[in-house]
């Protein structure tokens, strides 16, 4: 028998199929990368962990990272780079003041920041969000109030999800925005305490994932011993893509040729925490890099993408690790 579909039928269904194919498909999540320093004009005047005055740059590595470039999934701050790509993600406090997150959209500084983003063709994907508490309430920002958890300050309350929701989707009925929702995506502190509290769940329920900051400093170090030592990282991450949520890994800053440091210093991390069971590949499981030059990291080169020790090296290395095929030796996208 000669079925036919009906036009208007295929136009409808189509894209079920194509989203269906895709996470049959998809065996990896995305690579991120926040680019510092972009140029001196921009960042040499930044002071964290240190002056970054006269620190190598993206921008003098212009033409040399066509890898990167090609195959990176998620930019934040910089879109004049080499990078294809122009989704970007973003990190943004909530809790610092009244003003700033006034409900407004015309006022709201959230939506200036999409806006800001969209008017210059980006989409934006992944917000990083969370109540900046313990370092802004010490850095002039005597108005800021901390989330409902000691545990973890950083975490929003599940009313403050609502809110935002709702006045993102207001916005996009003003014509602010280009779209109704966005991905929120909780930024935590402690690395587990999320995943083993109960009264998490409401907050969970609202958000689209959970990004935990993985440093190479403080009391992150060393790995073994430190805030973030990979059991409890890994509680965290499989008990968020359990309930079907985003999780980011997001790592940095790194060490460079300091008292402590020893080659490969940031593969071996990431090795580390893969063998004792976090989460390489699973569409929902995403890196970042976020390797600002802090302390010691100021001194590491920021390329070519071909000296494996550069930030883009380094870059360049985890892509293939975390989206290239063994068999075609291609990346996925």
């Amino acid at each position: 028998m000669n079925w036919k579909i009906p036009g208007l039928l295929v136009t409808l269904l189509l894209p079920l199929f194509h989203t269906a194919a895709e996470e049959r498909i998809a065996s990896h999540g995305l690579v991120g990368l926040r680019p510092l320093p972009r140029t001196a004009a921009l960042d040499h005047g930044h002071n964290h962990g240190g002056s970054w005055a006269g620190t190598p740059t993206f921008a003098e590595q212009k033409g040399k990272y066509p890898f990167v470039a090609e195959n990176l999934d998620r930019v934040m701050g910089w879109l004049d780079g080499d990078f294809r790509t122009k989704r970007v993600f973003f990190e943004h406090y909530w809790g610092l003041s009244e003003n700033r997150d006034d409900l407004n959209p015309a006022k709201n500084l959230l939506v200036r920041t999409i806006r800001s983003w969209e008017s210059r063709g980006a989409e934006v994907d992944h917000i990083l969000i969370c109540r900046e508490y313990d370092l802004a309430i010490n850095r002039g920002h005597k108005d800021a109030k901390p989330g409902p958890f000691k545990e973890d300050t950083r975490i929003l309350y599940a009313k403050d999800f609502d809110d935002i929701r709702a006045m993102l989707t207001k916005a996009h009925e003003q014509r602010i925005l280009k779209h109704p929702n966005y991905k929120l995506i909780q930024m935590v502190q402690e690395p587990s305490f999320f995943a083993t509290d109960s009264r998490f769940q409401p907050v969970m329920d609202r958000c689209d994932g959970i990004a935990y900051e993985c440093h190479q400093f403080n009391r992150h170090w060393p790995l073994e011993t430190g805030w973030g030592k990979p059991e409890k990282v890994i509680k965290g991450a499989r008990w968020t893509l359990a309930q079907n949520k985003e999780y980011i890994f997001y790592y940095g800053p790194i060490r460079w040729k300091g008292k402590v440091y020893y080659e490969f210093m940031e593969r071996d991390w990431l090795n580390k925490f893969w063998q004792a069971g976090l989460p390489k590949h699973h569409p929902k499981m995403h890196y970042f890099l976020n390797t600002f030059p802090h302390a010691d990291g100021r001194g590491r080169p920021v390329g070519p993408e071909t000296d494996p020790h550069s930030v883009l090296g380094f870059t360049k290395w985890l892509i293939e690790e975390i989206k290239m095929s063994p068999q075609s030796g291609k990346a996925h996208k």
